[in-house]
């Protein structure tokens, strides 16, 4: 079963994310664009998970459009486990949506991929040792 974990970040400069970079997340939280450059997204300001990509949409636009959040992450996540301690988790799919106010107001979102890191044994196409 597939979820969607869903984050508003804060952030000072909304144009920090331009339609025409490459945006990938490192594991710090700071955006990355594929020219290298790279801006504080800022703390974050709302998150939630469901299983309806929908519904997390939705409270994504309402928290980009009271203005707390400059843009909003969403993550498509399996259920796990954690290997050593068995704790519940969620591991990523490797599919994302970011999501940002236009200057007309209208939110719009954008379709990314998440490379898998080095050391990231629960990545799609991997194999478990």
């Amino acid at each position: 079963m597939v979820f969607y974990s869903w984050i508003a970040l804060s952030g000072s400069n909304r144009t920090a994310v331009r339609e025409s970079d490459w945006i990938a997340l490192s594991e710090s939280g700071q955006m990355v664009s594929s020219g290298g450059r790279s801006g504080t997204a800022g703390s974050p300001v709302a998150m939630g998970i469901t299983d309806d990509r929908g519904r997390a949409m939705k409270a994504g636009e309402e928290t980009l459009g009271s203005g707390r959040a400059a843009v909003v992450i969403i993550e498509a996540v399996r259920p796990a486990m954690a290997p050593r301690t068995l704790a519940r988790c969620y591991v990523r799919t490797g599919v994302a949506w970011l999501g940002r106010c236009t200057e007309a107001g209208e939110v719009t979102w954008k379709r990314f991929f998440l490379p898998a890191g080095p050391d990231d044994q629960q990545a799609p196409g991997k194999m478990e040792p």
